[in-house]
């Protein structure tokens, strides 16, 4: 979110600086006239922040009306002298709902304020998304909706191939190169059973898939093995005591037990050594993580990985989730756009159509789509010892996409 503050006060400017990660555009500004001369070059801003005790010869209420006039989508904080009804019902007319006074507003409480109206922004945004988004399905079978939608399929197909072509040539991709691999997405939506079947397709690599989903911790009991029962001082030097062989391949570590100290709480650095420690150890290592994102060591193991796996449901409901989630990694956590593969899990028949997904997540490499199969609850019951066909060769298309397998001399 942008924003610009005109109080005649450069302090409250400097600390949204400080201590935010808003982009504060310029330093405070001192005279009406100037908040029309910054909103005419950016009129991207989002938030003002403006006081009625602010010089110049426009007038406080002629000054809204302008500022409106320039941008009609932008927020306004008010900062008035004093409690005046007659001011504050025309702000109210003018769209104007956050109205403060100068010895009733501190700091940190302008600070809470706007963290709410940018999350009521966000919330805007995706409504608007989903809204647009129904409007299209609703439309699909009109003729100009279905000719738009081929000419973006062949726009995107193209800009999938060339990005796929600078992936490969600046890959970090290579086959000979240690890989994390994080699974990712909302609550549900699979991802325990993905990492699993994923680790379990992989040929002919040594692979350690780590269960760090502190919530359901299900991979020992897909692969229905048992968790190391002896919890006591583990360490960097002895973290192998915890190791769980799966097969041949695959070694399996149930992460949870160790990502605590004395007093419960997670210690963030223990991600780090526990990567560290491994990967040479290993040609893939997998991660299963929990949906949360309140937690410092999900933010770690996604900068850490090189390859982010998230799996998203083609309906309105897990859109809108999708779209949260991906905003924070993105934009608070800065994690890398280009890491992130979307993958479509339990796909059906009522799924939303192709076209549009791929319109909604331009922005990220498309993996493709896991079908929802009646088949999965049999492969949990059997331990993965007998892996369906068909879900197979969607996995070893995936597996083909992200050249995690050294690929077959024509």
């Amino acid at each position: 979110m942008k924003i610009i503050t005109a109080l005649e006060n450069p302090k409250t400017n400097e600390k949204l600086k400080k201590e935010t990660n808003f982009e504060v555009i310029g330093n405070d500004i001192q005279y009406q006239e100037g908040v029309i001369e910054i909103l005419e070059k950016n009129p991207e801003i989002n938030l003002i922040i403006i006081s009625e005790l602010l010089s110049g010869q426009i007038g406080f209420k002629r000054l809204i009306e302008k500022i409106k006039l320039i941008n009609k989508n932008i927020e306004i904080i008010a900062i008035l002298k004093n409690e005046n009804e007659e001011t504050k019902n025309y702000l109210i007319s003018k769209g104007v709902f956050n109205i403060f006074y100068n010895n009733k507003i501190t700091n940190n409480e302008l600070i809470n304020k706007i963290n709410k109206i940018n999350s009521d922004i966000k919330e805007n945004e995706i409504n608007e998304e989903i809204k647009n988004l129904k409007k299209i399905i609703l439309e699909k079978n009109n003729k100009k909706i279905l000719k738009e939608n081929k000419i973006n399929k062949i726009f995107l197909k193209i800009k999938n191939k060339i990005k796929n072509k600078i992936n490969l040539k600046n890959n970090i991709n290579k086959i000979d190169k240690n890989k994390i691999i994080s699974i990712v997405g909302t609550n549900g939506i699979g991802k325990s059973i993905f990492s699993s079947i994923l680790a379990k397709t992989i040929k002919n690599k040594k692979i350690l898939l780590i269960d760090f989903d502190i919530f359901n911790q299900s991979i020992n009991s897909i692969f229905n093995v048992k968790r190391i029962s002896e919890r006591k001082s583990i360490t960097n030097n002895n973290i192998n005591n915890l190791i769980i062989k799966i097969n041949k391949n695959i070694n399996l570590l149930c992460a949870t037990d160790i990502l605590f100290d004395g007093e419960n709480r997670i210690e963030k650095n223990k991600i780090k050594n526990i990567l560290e420690d491994f990967l040479g150890e290993y040609e893939l290592i997998i991660i299963d993580t929990t949906s949360e994102c309140f937690f410092d060591y999900t933010k770690e193991i996604l900068e850490r990985s090189d390859i982010i796996i998230f799996l998203a449901g083609a309906n309105l409901t897990e859109l809108k989730k999708s779209k949260n989630l991906l905003d924070i990694y993105i934009n608070k956590w800065k994690i890398d756009r280009q890491k992130i593969n979307i993958l479509f899990n339990k796909d059906d028949i009522n799924s939303i159509d192709n076209k549009i997904l791929k319109i909604l997540f331009s922005d990220f490499n498309i993996l493709g789509k896991i079908k929802l199969n009646n088949k999965f609850n049999l492969i949990i019951n059997n331990n993965l010892k007998v892996i369906n066909k068909k879900i197979k060769k969607e996995f070893e298309k995936i597996i083909k996409k992200l050249h995690l397998e050294e690929e077959k001399d024509e």
